[in-house]
């Protein structure tokens, strides 16, 4: 574990995606390696990171220590009109809490903290850099059923589940978690 604690908290957006997208992958690479998920291969996270950052509306926090990436996240709003997000969580939701407005909800779709910093509070920090100052009432999203310690840790944050989803085939069952902004 490092005993360092100042981290450098950097956001970007989506016209500074292409600049970072290769040290995203390095870090996902680095975190999920030898993790049985068919997600993990690069090639298959790589979709993901291109889709998110493609968004106009893409912001990402990544946080240095000592210029050493430490981890980072990264989302974007839910489109008004579009209730994908919410369309496979069961049990379904009520209409009122699925229809997306402009600056309703944001979507986290990935935090991820590099061993070293990991128990550190790094995460926290990240995400805090990320989503606490974001104008959207509410932030959401999908993590792993089965990984209990990250659930847990996004409760302790505010977080609440209100379903289970497997939004894509070949995705693991998921919960749905909302964090009230406002």
């Amino acid at each position: 574990m490092t005993t360092h604690t100042e981290l450098d908290l950097r956001h970007y957006g989506h016209a500074e995606a292409p600049a970072i997208r290769e040290l995203l992958l390095d870090v996902h690479d680095e975190v999920y390696e030898g993790v049985d998920d068919p997600l993990a291969p690069r090639d298959e996270f790589a979709r993901f990171v291109d889709g998110w950052s493609a968004k106009e509306s893409f912001a990402c926090v990544i946080a240095y220590d000592q210029e050493q990436p430490v981890g980072y996240a990264y989302g974007a709003p839910l489109t008004p009109g579009g209730a994908t997000w919410w369309a496979k969580v069961t049990p379904a939701l009520p209409e009122a809490f699925t229809v997306e407005t402009e600056g309703r909800t944001f979507a986290l779709s990935e935090l991820m903290v590099r061993g070293p910093w990991r128990g550190t509070g790094a995460s926290a920090r990240i995400h805090d850099a990320l989503v606490r100052a974001r104008p959207e009432h509410r932030a959401t999203l999908l993590v792993h059923k089965e990984h209990h310690k990250v659930r847990a840790l996004y409760t302790s944050w505010g977080y609440e589940t209100v379903g289970e989803a497997v939004p894509f085939e070949g995705a693991p069952e998921l919960c749905a978690m909302v964090l009230a902004l406002r």
